[in-house]
This record gives C-alpha cells, structure tokens and sequence, in this order.
C-alpha cells in the first residue's frame, strides 16, 4: 500500500470534497447553505495596482457597507450555517473604518475570518488582533525589490510592508509560544481557534515574474507560512509566449525553496471550465453597494451575476429567490474562461467523485 501523507498547504482543489453534502444538494436542485461568504467591505484602496479588475469600483460613491447591516447579514447566514467569512475587496479591506468591530462581531457568531489585504495599513495593535483572530491574512507580495513593487502597485511602500510583515510574524511566534503552554493568548471565543496562517499572494505579470524566486525567498526569510502564485489574467500585462516560459523556469526555481516550514506552490497554466459551474452557491460575494453577486468573478458580467441587494432584502430572501436560481442555471462556461477560477480545477474532482460517485464516498 501507498504511503499516505498530507500537505500543509491551505489552498487546493482537494477541499472540495468537503462540500459533499452541499454539491448533492445542488444536483438534486435544491439551494445549499454557502461554506463561504465573501465581503467587499470597502471600496476604498490605497494604492493603484496595475491590472487590477476592481479599480473602477475605487471611484464609488459607495465606499463602505454598513456596519449595522452587515452585522444583520452576518446574524442571517451565521444562523442558517455558513461556516468562514473572507474579507478582501473590492477596496483595501483595513480601510474599513469598523474592520476590527466587524471581525469581532464575525467571530462572536462562531465564524472562521480570513483576509486578503495588502498589507501596508498594518500596525502593531491591528497585526497582534489579526493574528490571534483570524483563521488566515493573505498579503500580496507581488515583487521582490522596491523598484518593481512600486511600478505594480502605484505606491513606495515595499519597505514598509515588509516591516509590517516582521510585525505580523513576531506576535505570531509570542503567540505560538503561548500556545504551548506559557499561557493563553487573548481570544474572542473558541479557545481551540490557532494562530492565523499568514502567507504571500504573488500575481504574476511581465512585470515581475523576473522577481518570483526572489520574493518568495524574502517571504521564507521573514517567516511567512507560504507564497502562493498565479498568472496576472485578462490584462495588457499578462504574460505569454517567451515570456511565459522563461517565468515557469523562474517558478520552478521558488518552489525549490519549498520546506517543512515554507511551501511555494502554484501554476501559470490557464484553467479552463468544463461546463456551466455547479459549485458557486458554496462562495457567493456581497460587494460594498450591498450587491450579492454568484461568485467573485463577476466584473465583466455584472448584471447577469447580481442576485439582489441586502439593502433591499435580507440574505435569505435573497439566496432563496428565484432570481438566484435564474443566474445560477444560466451562467455560461465561456464566460467563465477569463479568469483563472479555482472551482475550474475542483469541479474536475467534484464531478469524478461525487457527480459520477468514482470514489463510493458512502463507503469508507
């Protein structure tokens, strides 16, 4: 027999055969409860990066969702049994003017809160809360010299950043000490919820993909958990041809850098759909307007995506309408092929295992 081993890595298309319940409810046409929910709590963003598909929305009007709103969604699907809270944007996320309040009240109802941020608004106080709050903090890490940070994200902040990160990892590790029994550190509830996962987004372009080894190997050195990387998609900076080959070349060389400690893992390939998704109503999204879309995905196709609006109506009126059902059975896989979806990947794994029942799940 095979021996049998387990990564550490957080991310993967293997995590959807958690959803087994969810995904037989769906195929029998019946709406399942989402495992994820995803807020854009502000649209506000301190910096400008290039590519990136959400800087229109940094021109609302509607900068932030409201506080006391989002607190009676959150009352709606932390009641019916959704389980984590992502935080990205959209905007910044740490430019939420409540972003502690709110992941306090996340973490009173019982939920699992992780965040995509950049990582620059990070002070000693809010690192310290974060780290013993959240399940994960995802930073994007897109460069590995302050030259080439600069030119991806608009701002001088690489040093600062970085600085942040060492912040971050130093009341991780007093924290981790603790755990092991010098002490308790400071929870919301849940004494058995650990100490985040900390780890680095690198989006790579033509740009940066030169710097991927580099910045995964600063990121090992200030103590991240992981630098995970993918390609830069639908963008005049989209890496191809020679290019493209000479960043695989590059990636390879990052994840060489891989230990028991530190993972790099990733791909440049492009995913590909295959068919109409039937795994959306696990992670729909609520924007800053208070717009429900199916998935995060839905900039280029926003009026067939939007579901409703939790100003207008409460979650499950929303996430049981007919107007959900519409959108979810008309969604078209070309469509889908823009972006590099990670339900491309799962749903490969969820329609030999569960759809076709390859695997007999019912049978240990």
């Amino acid at each position: 027999m095979d021996k049998i081993g387990a990564d550490r890595v957080p991310i993967g298309a293997m995590k959807i055969l958690s959803c087994y319940h969810e995904v037989q409810q769906i195929l029998s046409g019946k709406m399942p409860v989402p495992r994820t929910m995803e807020f854009f709590l502000s649209n506000v963003c301190n910096h400008a990066c290039a590519g990136c598909h959400s800087r229109y929305m940094h021109k609302s009007e509607d900068q932030f969702l409201d506080f006391d709103t989002m607190k009676e969604v959150v009352d709606d699907f932390a009641e019916l049994g959704v389980e984590g809270v992502e935080i990205s944007g959209g905007g910044e996320p740490l430019m939420y003017p409540q972003i502690i309040p709110a992941i306090a009240y996340m973490r009173g109802k019982g939920l699992k809160v992780g965040i995509f941020s950049n990582g620059t608004l990070l002070t000693d106080e809010l690192s310290e809360f974060l780290v013993q709050n959240l399940l994960f903090l995802r930073i994007a890490f897109d460069a590995g010299t302050a030259e080439t940070y600069k030119k991806i994200h608009g701002r001088d902040d690489f040093d600062k950043l970085i600085e942040n990160l060492k912040t971050v990892i130093r009341h991780k590790t007093k924290d981790t000490e603790r755990e092991k029994g010098t002490g308790k550190p400071r929870r919301l509830t849940d004494a058995k919820f650990g100490t985040a996962t900390v780890g680095a987004k690198y989006l790579v372009s033509t740009k940066n993909w030169h710097e991927l080894a580099q910045a995964a190997g600063l990121a090992k050195e200030i103590g991240l958990d992981y630098l995970q990387y993918k390609a830069l998609r639908a963008s005049k900076f989209t890496i191809e041809g020679e290019t493209l080959e000479k960043a695989r070349e590059v990636a390879v060389q990052a994840e060489e850098l891989s230990d028991e400690r530190f993972q790099v893992f990733g791909s440049l390939e492009k995913t590909k759909p295959i068919g109409r998704c039937f795994l959306n109503p696990l992670h729909p999204v609520i924007d800053a307007k208070g717009d429900m879309y199916l998935c995060a995905f839905f900039h280029h196709r926003k009026d067939t995506h939007k579901i409703g609006n939790i100003y207008e109506k409460s979650f499950p009126e929303i996430w049981y309408s007919e107007r959900h059902l519409e959108a979810f059975r008309t969604t078209k896989p070309k469509e889908c092929a823009v972006f590099d979806c990670p339900f491309h990947e799962a749903a490969v794994l969820a329609r030999a295992w569960i759809v076709e029942n390859q695997k007999h799940l019912e049978f240990i």
